[in-house]
């Protein structure tokens, strides 16, 4: 079951070209318009989501649950087309739905522009100049919707195994040579590619379907399957949807287990500001990877409240925002909304759309007031497996900034039962720096030193524990022995810690 993927842009001449291949080949040619009104009848909002990314950022970055929605349909419904037969798909990047699947042929069409304005100037008669611009507003709203969707620049050409240029080679000598490379064995589907499409139909079909039921329909799931048994990781919050997991799933095709835990750990991420790019980012996520933990993230404001417990606010989604939609189905005709004013939120909004997509968002919140609000707050909240501070009093000169977060951060290790780190420390802790490869050599040539006294010397070593000789040595040789184990376990242990973190394994 062969599977080609053509990505294309508007009047590009990639759904001619695409139609033309499946046709030669006796393929099967699904687009992404029939995929889109496919998903509407499962009542997906896909005319909500593609009317948010011309929006202000702040609309559509809200939007991360009901994303989610859209892409697990729509594979799961594109994967069961692949698995039932041998399938040309066309749309803007087929590839991306079908991640971790080998063997899958992979295209990039390009069109001339002259032909794409007389296309569209012919088609909804447009004079040059409105054609023009009309193409530039779709190029430029489908650059958004595949970087809302998959946080890629889809005109990268490392993203496809082949790109053509339907200007150069035109639609019936490309069709008559792409047809010679769909044979090659690089693109048969193999056993292993079948189990691997057959686990990706099943693990989105799953989440699909907790994404329309009303009582798991607002939650955050992690969900995978292996041979017909569907793993279900829920976020240590919403520990209360587990319970329907299995009764929502009963009738799941082809599943013959279900397995639902929940994330054994959280991370909360303290900071004022976040940002998607920082490096502290990427160390909270690796963590966060390694534990298979959730991050809880808390934006703190600084007010002139204090004395007390600080004011709260939970991030809430209404049921639409949470991914969940009525189940009445109403053809993809979706209600108009008032758009949400964009407000400053210090890029929480942004990294909570970038966790969720790497599966491991446990929800965010505002704080309000001073330090010591802060800590008791807290102080009272649930155990976390870590609290790391963040970026703090971004209003204040570095030196003061720093001062002032190395105060917090010892004020919270004393009051909060989890381990405080600072971004700093958090750095250091996963970085493998020279302070590290010094103490790996000095940890590493003790223990050695050690192992090679007693090994090359085992007949003295023997008689200075027994021989009746060395008995007025007997204490001395006793307390050498209490030195000498934690000695040599101390350097051991130290040595070989290093090492698992010089390779990323601690």
């Amino acid at each position: 079951m062969p599977i080609i993927t053509i990505s294309r842009g508007t009047f590009s001449g990639g759904k001619e070209f695409a139609e033309a291949l499946a046709k030669k080949l006796d393929y099967r040619c699904l687009s992404r318009e029939e995929l889109s009104e496919e998903a509407i009848k499962y009542n997906v909002p896909v005319g909500k989501l593609q009317t948010a990314i011309v929006k202000p950022p702040r609309v559509y970055e809200r939007m991360g649950p009901q994303r989610e929605f859209y892409l697990s349909t729509i594979t799961s419904i594109l994967c069961k087309y692949a698995l039932e037969g041998n399938l040309v798909y066309h749309g803007h990047t087929g590839h991306m739905l079908l991640p971790g699947i080998p063997h899958i042929f992979r295209i990039r069409v390009l069109g001339d522009m002259e032909y794409r304005i007389d296309k569209v100037m012919s088609r909804l008669k447009l004079s040059r100049e409105k054609a023009v611009d009309y193409i530039a507003n779709v190029d430029s709203d489908r650059d958004k919707w595949v970087r809302f969707l998959y946080g890629i620049n889809w005109h990268d050409p490392s993203q496809y195994d082949l790109v053509v240029n339907l200007d150069h080679l035109g639609i019936a000598n490309a069709t008559t040579a792409l047809c010679t490379m769909a044979e090659l064995p690089d693109f048969k589907m193999t056993p292993a590619s079948e189990r691997a499409l057959r686990n990706l139909y099943l693990a989105n079909l799953a989440r699909s379907l907790l994404a329309r039921d009303k009582r798991t329909g607002y939650a955050e799931f992690k969900v995978t399957a292996n041979e017909g048994v569907v793993h279900v990781v829920c976020l240590p919050q919403q520990a209360e949807v587990a319970q329907y997991v299995n009764d929502v799933l009963r009738e799941l095709e082809g599943c013959r287990d279900i397995h639902c835990t929940i994330a054994g750990s959280t991370i909360l991420w303290l900071g004022e500001e976040f940002d998607v790019g920082s490096e502290l980012y990427n160390n909270v996520t690796k963590i966060a990877r390694k534990w298979d933990a959730a991050v809880e993230i808390m934006r703190h404001i600084t007010t002139d409240r204090d004395g007390g417990q600080a004011l709260v606010e939970e991030s809430t989604l209404s049921d639409v925002e949470r991914g969940y939609t009525p189940q009445e189905y109403n053809g993809g005709i979706e209600d108009d909304v008032e758009d949400v004013k964009a407000t400053d939120d210090a890029g929480t909004v942004t990294v909570s759309d970038a966790l969720l997509k790497e599966g491991c968002f446990g929800g965010s919140s505002t704080i309000y007031g001073e330090k010591d609000s802060l800590i008791t707050t807290l102080s009272q909240r649930k155990n976390y497996r870590l609290l790391v501070i963040g970026d703090l009093f971004t209003s204040k000169p570095k030196s003061t900034r720093t001062r002032l977060t190395s105060e917090l951060t010892g004020l919270l290790s004393d009051n909060v039962k989890s381990p405080v780190v600072s971004a700093d420390e958090l750095k250091q802790s996963l970085k493998f720096s020279l302070k590290d490869f010094l103490k790996l050599g000095f940890f590493l040539a003790v223990a050695i030193v050690m192992f090679l006294a007693v090994f090359l010397n085992q007949e003295t070593v023997l008689k200075l524990l027994a021989h009746e000789q060395y008995k007025a040595w007997r204490i001395l040789v006793i307390v050498g022995i209490l030195v000498f184990i934690p000695t040599f376990a101390y350097s051991y242990g130290s040595s070989t810690r290093k090492i698992l973190k010089l390779f990323g394994l601690d």
